[in-house]
């Protein structure tokens, strides 16, 4: 049986906060068997915790002593349930769900975040964008910074764990990929004509060793593009690929002199 902390409905402590125009961020933590990692990004967030947001955290039913930890934290989380799920994408969908932010922002197991940038998605809320995207260190080695225009027909140039999105305009994920679908929900967000808006202001620590690094991930990612703007750009994302696989490992190697 999956154990719930609390439902939307109490999730206030007093009227002022019980009305969602106030919550600015909806921070949603997915993970599943990673107790110790739960620990650790929820310290990182509760670091920055603050009235105008709000942290939910969605366990895909594990047995590793994470509801110990989910416990622990009670008082500090907003919204958390402990339920078997279809996948990372599944969970963050339940996410959605009962996030009442204006913003969502996800950060799952392994990562970490460094900075809050309320006042830059205060400044992009009132200028009416869609997606506020910001840079992110990856395994504190380097640093990825958001792009967005062509490029992300056959890339996602929109860092997962960088990334805000509107919530009222998001579509959710597609449970048809189970590895692509932020870069799926990227795209469709640019076709349905969201604005963007990009800050070169480090948020977050991302963890490569994610499945969207696996090399047998290519078929998946050259599906999304095909989907969302045909098969004549799957050939560009190929080349994008090697043109990035050789980049990384020009990297490692000067790294290493």
């Amino acid at each position: 049986m999956g154990n719930v902390k609390k439902t939307i409905g109490t999730l206030c402590a007093d009227e002022a906060m019980c009305d969602s125009t106030k919550i600015l961020i909806s921070i949603i933590i997915v993970v599943f068997q990673s107790r110790d990692e739960l620990q650790l990004v929820l310290e990182s967030v509760l670091r920055s915790k603050s009235r105008n947001m709000e942290i939910i955290v969605i366990d895909g039913g594990s047995d590793d002593g994470s509801i110990d930890v989910l416990r622990k934290y009670d008082s500090e989380i907003d919204y958390w349930v402990s339920e078997p799920d279809k996948g990372i994408y599944d969970a963050m969908n339940k996410g959605i769900a009962a996030a009442r932010g204006r913003f969502i922002y996800h950060i799952n197991a392994g990562d970490r975040l460094l900075y809050l940038p309320v006042g830059e998605l205060l400044e992009s809320d009132e200028e009416g964008y869609d997606v506020v995207s910001f840079a992110v260190s990856i395994d504190g080695k380097r640093v990825y910074r958001p792009s967005a225009g062509w490029l992300l027909k056959i890339n996602n140039t929109l860092h997962h764990q960088g990334t805000f999105y509107r919530r009222s305009k998001f579509p959710g994920y597609n449970l048809t990929f189970r590895i692509f679908a932020d870069f799926d929900a990227n795209q469709r967000l640019v076709i349905q004509g969201a604005r963007i808006k990009l800050w070169d202001v480090v948020v977050a620590r991302y963890s490569s060793n994610g499945a969207s690094s696996r090399r047998d991930a290519a078929p998946e990612l050259y599906r999304v593009v095909a989907t969302n703007y045909g098969n004549a750009y799957v050939p560009l994302t190929w080349l994008d690929c090697k043109f990035s696989g050789l980049k990384r490992r020009l990297e490692r190697f000067s790294l290493r002199r």
